[in-house]
């Protein structure tokens, strides 16, 4: 009942919000971005001051709403002086906010492109000297695109994408119950690994299923709700981490040199305090989602430091690798030569994909990394699948094979 109330409550309105500070050393300020298609797209904007000004200010204090495109935003970001950049905006428009703290009337205008999609990023500015102290300004814009979604060129096609996404989960979950349910009613016994390994999957399917929710929600009132897109990351995240620690586990030798599940008060305490930090960077990510200069979830500090932790995961699996591999015999050695390939691809993928992303233009950059990411998981998913199974030649190799394993859930 309760995150159905938030939920309504998130879809009352359809509305950017910012909180801004204005000062006469800080006389411009970037409200937000918006990517349009081909066509015309709409904007709305109302802005008021946080507290009521003093009798020194007339009634209302006219400010400028600035409207810039892509192609000129790096000159905007690197000028200085605000009277510079107000030459360089495409759109230029009054503001005229009541000084009472109340509401200014809403202002409206629109963006077209011809030829292809284009970022538009949105300012406002106090380049006369209006205001002689700080003022802290909320201003809150309603955007459209060309067919009247609020979907930004980056997002749209995703509402579809997710969906085919999660059957492929839920059909791949489904067959895995199943064969573990076949198992225990076999033997009595699960297997820790593919317990891990489905658990992963299942947070997978559950972080698709909330960002869904969230895109359902985003094409009602063109806002979303912050929370399902905050768990679907943190789903991902926790399957993520889930597969990345079987595979660091496995290239210490679990289930092809020994039985026994490594002491869980050893990893369980390491994998927690991975995974708090990773959502810890996750949030501070949140923080930063409409800057000017991101266009994915892993552009940005945030998104920097997770890919560093990927590579520095890469290595430390690669060294245990090496360790594994120098003293297999020749069977298992190959086997270890394809898994570490394979671990390698995963663990890699993240920095490989948002890598390659940079050579798209920038509101193509979130559906490549999120297309990319998902379809190198999708099928790293499924190898995983055989590779479990009884068919694959790990199972024949590996501790799975023998009839009583101490490494199981009883």
């Amino acid at each position: 009942m309760i995150i159905f109330l938030l939920l309504l409550v998130s879809a009352l309105g359809k509305l950017i919000s910012n909180t801004l500070t204005l000062a006469p050393d800080s006389k411009w300020k970037y409200i937000t971005k918006f990517a349009c298609d081909i066509g015309r797209g709409e904007w709305e904007m109302k802005a008021k001051f946080l507290k009521v000004l003093n009798d020194t200010y007339p009634q209302n204090v006219n400010l400028l709403a600035t409207v810039y495109l892509d192609d000129n935003w790096d000159e905007v970001i690197n000028e200085d002086d605000c009277n510079e950049k107000l030459k360089v905006a495409k759109r230029n428009k009054q503001i005229s906010i009541p000084t009472n703290g109340d509401w200014s009337e809403q202002i409206t205008g629109a963006v077209s492109q011809k030829q292809s999609p284009h970022v538009w990023y949105f300012a406002i500015s106090d380049c006369d000297n209006v205001l002689n102290d700080k003022q802290r300004i909320r201003v809150e814009m309603h955007l459209t695109n060309a067919d009247g979604s609020e979907f930004s060129v980056e997002r749209k096609g995703l509402d579809y994408f997710y969906p085919m996404l999660l059957f492929i989960y839920l059909l791949t979950l489904s067959g895995n119950m199943m064969r573990l349910i076949r198992m225990f009613r076999k033997t009595d016994d699960l297997e820790t690994n593919l317990v891990i390994f489905n658990i992963a999957i299942a947070s997978q399917f559950s972080g698709i299923f909330c960002q869904i929710l969230h895109y359902w929600i985003y094409s009602y009132n063109g806002k979303g709700f912050s929370v399902l897109d905050f768990l679907s990351q943190a789903f991902e995240l926790i399957a993520t981490m889930l597969i990345t620690i079987e595979l660091i586990i496995m290239a210490n030798g679990w289930t092809i040199k020994y039985k026994d599940f490594p002491d869980p008060d050893i990893y369980i305490p390491i994998s927690l305090i991975v995974v708090m930090f990773n959502l810890l960077i996750v949030g501070l990510g949140r923080i930063t989602d409409d800057s000017y200069y991101k266009f994915s979830d892993y552009e940005g500090i945030p998104g920097y430091l997770l890919m560093i932790i990927r590579i520095g995961i890469w290595i430390w699996f690669l060294y245990l690798i090496k360790g594994l591999y120098s003293s297999a015999n020749a069977k298992v050695k190959s086997f270890i030569l394809s898994f570490s390939i394979l671990g390698s691809i995963y663990l890699l993928s993240l920095p490989i994909v948002v890598f390659f992303s940079w050579i798209f233009v920038s509101y193509v950059r979130s559906k490549v990394v999120t297309i990319g990411l998902s379809l190198i998981q999708v099928a790293i998913f499924f190898l995983f699948t055989h590779l479990f199974s009884e068919k694959s030649s790990f199972y024949k190799i590996s501790t799975m094979s023998q009839s009583v394993l101490p490494g199981k859930y009883n």
